[in-house]
């Protein structure tokens, strides 16, 4: 394994697909404790250096590359987050992106990791009765190469956050998350006072740390019901009625006012024509006076 990222030195990551990888690297460096850095990429194909127009057809993951302290937080307590940012029960994508880049996954480097994944997983299915394991969609597999995703989709929560809100809101990631895990303990492990946990964690020496998150002080999250480009579309399609409206109305007076002046010309006829002529259009020249396309 080889990857296109260095882990700065003394820090370890963590790999893991969980569907878009926007809503990943939002999810690790704005609610995960220790963490140091969250970068989008690609894993899992047969290409080398894939790009976002053609790893899905490679066969790669959509991956999220998570950097932490381990003296601030533990491989296993990350990949608690990790499951509580996945819907366990489909492989065949997450919410509303499907296809083989949007499969879950969750990836092991070493025997010990494998080992620590299988017994998160464990834990949660021993809480859960009613899970069956055999539903359970999300795979453990052994760490492949990692590739960075194009720099446009790094941090995008932070640089789009009207699209990203717009998305992942339309996508039904939240609902979905909070149906399957539960508001109370969905909730615990979106909350940056890490009250999962009682405010403190464990490292992976198993000492208990009190570590930071919102590691890049993101805004309160937000669901926005347009993204920006709806906006102008639609401000630019509000400015387009107007000002068909105003050419349309500036036509008919000065339809009104060419025959006003005809008739006055003309002698105004009797007395009740020229009145009516001075109120009333004919609806045949302002038809014939408007612009063919």
């Amino acid at each position: 394994m080889v990857d296109n990222y260095v882990v700065p030195s003394g820090q370890k990551s963590l790999l893991v697909a969980m569907g878009c990888f926007w809503c990943g690297e939002q999810a690790f460096e704005q609610y995960a404790p220790g963490v140091t850095e969250a970068v989008s990429g690609y894993a899992g194909g047969t290409s080398d250096n894939p790009t976002y127009y053609d790893h899905s057809s490679a066969g790669h993951y959509e991956v999220v590359l998570v950097t932490y302290d381990p003296d601030k937080v533990s491989y296993e307590a990350l990949v608690q987050y990790a499951w509580r940012n996945i819907d366990p029960f489909d492989g065949r994508g997450q919410f509303c992106d499907k296809g083989t880049s949007y499969r879950p996954a969750i990836f092991f480097e070493t025997e010990e990791e494998r080992e620590i994944a299988e017994r998160v997983l464990d834990d949660i299915l021993e809480v859960r009765p009613d899970w069956d394991r055999d539903s359970i969609a999300v795979p453990l597999l052994e760490r492949p190469a990692f590739w960075t995703a194009e720099g446009y989709h790094q941090d995008y929560y932070l640089k789009k956050p009207r699209n990203y809100g717009y998305y992942k809101n339309a996508c039904g990631r939240t609902k979905r998350l909070e149906d399957v895990w539960g508001e109370e303990e969905y909730g615990c492990y979106h909350d940056t006072s890490l009250s999962c946990f009682g405010g403190n964690v464990t490292n992976n020496e198993g000492v208990e740390v009190i570590a930071e998150v919102n590691i890049k002080n993101a805004p309160k999250e937000s669901s926005f019901l347009m993204p920006t480009w709806g906006i102008v579309v639609l401000s630019m399609a509000a400015f387009a009625f107007v000002y068909s409206g105003y050419c349309i109305l500036s036509q008919f007076q000065k339809n009104k006012k060419k025959r006003f002046e005809k008739e006055k010309d003309d002698g105004g006829g009797n007395g009740e024509d020229s009145e009516k002529g001075s109120d009333s259009f004919s609806v045949e020249g302002f038809e014939s006076s408007l612009p063919i396309n």
